[in-house]
């Protein structure tokens, strides 16, 4: 599947009636810096699973649920991001459909002892072993709030994490996001 790209985070966000802030519609560059703030402050508390990369270049934030074809392939390949010079992290959208099955499987990766394998195995189509536990449940229905709260509806959904925040909706390799970055063709 090739990435379809929207022009920046900051058109979503706006779209979503500044849902960062509760005075209302704002104009984009205050919705962008209201939205980047929250993000960048929520980010760490979530949990997210990382991959860093040795010689970063920037971050991408990537939404996924386990049950995406999509999603699997780029955690398959985040050695080839990686070697890119691109840090992946990762967060869990349960979408309405499939959210009962989501929290609970993603909640078991993220009660595993090594979360990076977990993840990996699972989107392969191998979950851990080991139960859920209620933390870790709301660990995942906290991502997801976040992922709804950016309007996101797709999965995968990778944002790099620059200012202005750059937005791609499915998967792209990781040559073409940094071709899109060089070039600001978001």
């Amino acid at each position: 599947m090739k990435a379809v790209t929207l022009m920046a985070l900051p058109l979503v966000w706006a779209m979503s009636f500044s849902v960062f802030s509760a005075a209302g519609p704002a104009s984009v560059n205050a919705s962008t810096a209201e939205a980047f703030k929250d993000l960048n402050r929520t980010l760490p508390g979530l949990a997210p699973i990382t991959f860093p990369a040795a010689n970063e270049k920037h971050k991408v934030l990537v939404f996924i649920d386990n049950q995406c074809t999509f999603c699997s392939q780029v955690v398959k390949n985040v050695p080839r991001y990686n070697d890119a010079g691109l840090t992946m992290s990762f967060l869990t959208v349960a979408p309405p459909s499939i959210r009962d099955s989501v929290i609970e499987d993603m909640g078991r990766v993220w009660c595993s002892a090594d979360r990076k394998k977990s993840l990996q195995a699972a989107m392969a189509g191998f979950l851990p072993g080991n139960g859920t536990s209620a933390s870790c449940s709301d660990e995942i229905v906290q991502q997801s709030a976040l992922a709804e709260r950016l309007g996101i509806k797709l999965t995968p959904t990778m944002i790099v994490l620059d200012n202005p925040p750059q937005v791609i909706l499915g998967s792209a390799k990781p040559a073409e996001i940094l071709e899109k970055l060089s070039r600001k063709t978001f």
